[in-house]
């Protein structure tokens, strides 16, 4: 049976962290850069990568990006997430359907679910891990393996290949997330952006940057379940 290749997004399209994600990367900035997080600009996470953004820490607090130095910044971030992420004060959620979507397509036949996410791998691990939805998917590309979101697109398709077993054509390939960086994402990989506005950006927002279908957020599991079956 030829299945369906479906690429998540993680940050506003499965889950709300409650901010416990830009704070952990303030913390590490503090941390390891010794900046105060009050000297720095507004963090821009929307689609960004972590690669990304850490890079443009160490820009804004004027040091000189190393890889030394970028590999304790992640390490840094990852205690201090994990650490935010089980506080008692964490008050993060699972978005409106995604439990049920979820289960319904791992039931299913005829898709295999990866991730495509800006989230270095262990980041991704400890905030699916949080809500006990990691086993949902098999592999996927990570704010890890690039700088900039559409270079993580090719990363996650050979992974999910090699997980799967299974060659994908560019039709049968659906991202799915709630920013224009991860709509802009699909078209470079030549696969279909299903669009939620789950996130930063709304369904007005969405719509008018050609992804393949906008919704409103995920919650109508038989209408997601149709679309996804669909051609």
């Amino acid at each position: 049976m030829t299945r369906k290749l479906l690429l998540f997004d993680i940050d506003g399209t499965l889950l709300d962290t409650g901010g416990a994600g830009g704070a952990s990367l303030l913390d590490a900035a503090e941390e390891v850069l010794q900046v105060s997080r009050d000297d720095l600009p507004p963090l821009d996470l929307a689609g960004a990568t972590d690669a990304g953004v850490i890079k443009k820490l160490f820009n804004d607090a004027k040091q000189t990006w190393v890889a030394e130095r970028a590999q304790a910044f992640h390490m840094a971030y990852l205690a201090r997430l994990r650490h935010r992420l089980h506080d008692e004060s964490f008050d993060g959620r699972l978005l409106d359907g995604v439990e049920s979507l979820l289960a319904s397509l791992r039931g299913h036949d005829g898709f295999v679910l990866g991730l495509l996410t800006g989230n270095l791998r262990r980041g991704a691990e400890l905030k699916l891990q949080r809500f006990g939805i990691d086993h949902h998917f098999m592999d996927g590309g990570f704010g890890d393996d690039a700088e900039h979101r559409n270079d993580i697109g090719p990363f996650a398709l050979q992974r999910m290949i090699a997980a799967s077993g299974q060659t994908f054509t560019p039709e049968q390939v659906i991202v799915i997330g709630d920013t224009p960086k991860d709509i802009a994402c699909a078209h470079a990989l030549g696969a279909r952006c299903l669009a939620v506005a789950t996130g930063k950006f709304g369904y007005a927002s969405l719509s008018g940057l050609e992804a393949w279908t906008v919704l409103n957020d995920l919650s109508q599991t038989e209408r997601v379940m149709a679309l996804l079956q669909g051609h």
